[in-house]
């Protein structure tokens, strides 16, 4: 009789015995161009397709126009009191940017001097490559999972758009899931179970245009109104949160993490707990001789756990209106309150201890303060965490690159967790 403990053994043997294997297909990911924007993930999607179907896989395509095809797989089925488990990820990756300035080409795919090298090696294609040989593999050794497995992969999560993880799940596609996976980059030994909430807007401002030699006598410069707007708005600094009495360990944990672990200055730990503001794009006026009739500004605000976005918008609509300055605000991009994942959650216990087995006996989860596809499970029900391979600070940058060891070691975390979360049915 093969007991569980023979087939965790047995699985993460297999991983270890098709180590080539798998940094093969994330090389192969990676040589497969899916940049976003445009977005057009029919290749990538392509790709994925070809992998399941050479190994015997049933899945499906799903797609939401424009290029934005996600791919999709189930094993198994959900019986009363099952758990059903999602591999999830996205195929879309950032633009490589000016390839001069890269030391390799950006669609290298290669291991060299340990190193996995392109784009998307740590966002997020080796942690989807993982996600997609641990899925085939459990089949291929006919592992008797209790429960139900997925997998999806979805397109336009770089950009925030909704015809990826939002439209699928919109679909119904993944009804009944009680947990998953988002390979998303994380820190070798600290998945991440929490996120700050995401609220960027666009601020209109208007002015009344005058000839430019006349100022400030004549006219009103948006130019000049839109630069008062964004001091002022600094004081959204100054918001204080007011977190869930369960979540402030975590909490503090996460601020030492990122000043003590992820090698951050000392100090950026508060943005855990701040309503940070990035100016990101500033368009006004319309000659340099003319009083600026309009000024269009940008920004990037991120939401702490304790407060939410209808507390951020209140606040900017006082501020404007402390400085007299008239403005229409309107919300773009990245949208989400403050979210996360219970630390007793089964999901991330279950994967939390496979990784303290497996890697650090200390592994935690900690909090993040980007956002990413895991609002949108969360917000359709599903606890999920992250944990992918990473070399952090490369990630939307040049030269992005992974460990290949940590390429494995992900892969048989993930492993790990699917056979714990879900058991065994014999």
């Amino acid at each position: 009789m093969t007991t569980p403990i023979d087939w965790e053994a047995r699985v993460l043997a297999a991983i270890d015995e098709s180590a080539t294997e798998l940094l093969d297909l994330a090389g192969l990911l990676i040589r497969t161009p899916s940049e976003n924007p445009e977005g057009d993930c029919t290749e990538i999607a392509g790709v994925i397709s070809t992998y399941f179907a050479n190994a015997g896989l049933g899945h499906e395509q799903f797609d939401a126009g424009d290029g934005r095809v996600s791919v999709v797989a189930h094993t198994g089925e959900k019986g009363e009191g099952d758990r059903h488990l999602v591999f999830a990820g996205h195929h879309d990756v950032v633009p490589v940017g000016d390839t001069s300035r890269w030391s390799f080409s950006p669609l290298a795919g290669d291991v060299v001097d340990g190193w996995l090298r392109g784009r998307g090696a740590s966002d997020m294609k080796a942690g989807l490559a993982g996600l997609m040989h641990v899925y085939a593999l459990l089949k291929r050794l006919e592992v008797p999972l209790a429960g139900k497995l997925s997998f999806a992969s979805v397109p336009d999560e770089e950009t925030g758009g909704r015809r990826g993880a939002d439209w699928l799940l919109d679909q119904g596609v993944l009804e009944g899931a009680t947990g998953g996976i988002i390979a998303e980059p994380a820190e070798r030994n600290h998945p991440t179970i929490g996120q700050k909430g995401s609220n960027w807007f666009r601020l209109t401002i208007a002015g009344k245009p005058g000839h430019g030699s006349l100022q400030p006598l004549h006219g009103t410069s948006a130019n000049l109104l839109g630069a008062r707007a964004i001091i002022a708005l600094q004081k959204l600094w100054d918001m204080t949160p007011e977190a869930p009495e369960e979540l402030r360990e975590l909490i503090e944990f996460s601020k030492f993490y990122a000043e003590e672990r992820e090698g951050y200055e000392a100090g950026i730990g508060a943005v855990f707990e701040k309503v940070t503001l990035n100016v990101g794009t500033i368009h006004g006026g319309t000659s340099t001789n003319v009083v600026a009739d309009t000024c269009v500004i940008e920004f990037d605000s991120r939401v702490p756990i304790g407060l939410t976005r209808a507390q951020v918008r209140t606040r900017i609509e006082e501020i404007l209106d402390e400085e007299g300055i008239e403005a229409t605000i309107e919300p773009i991009g990245f949208m989400s309150e403050p979210n996360w994942t219970a630390p007793t959650d089964p999901i991330v216990e279950t994967l939390v201890g496979s990784l303290r087995e497996l890697s650090d006996p200390e592994a935690a989860g900690v909090l993040q303060w980007a956002s990413s596809d895991a609002r949108t499970f969360r917000s359709h029900g599903i606890p999920v965490l992250q944990y992918g391979p990473a070399d952090l600070k490369t990630i939307h940058s040049f030269d992005e690159r992974a460990l290949a060891s940590d390429v494995v070691l992900a892969a048989k975390v993930y492993a790990l967790t699917a056979l714990r979360y879900l058991g065994l049915s014999a």
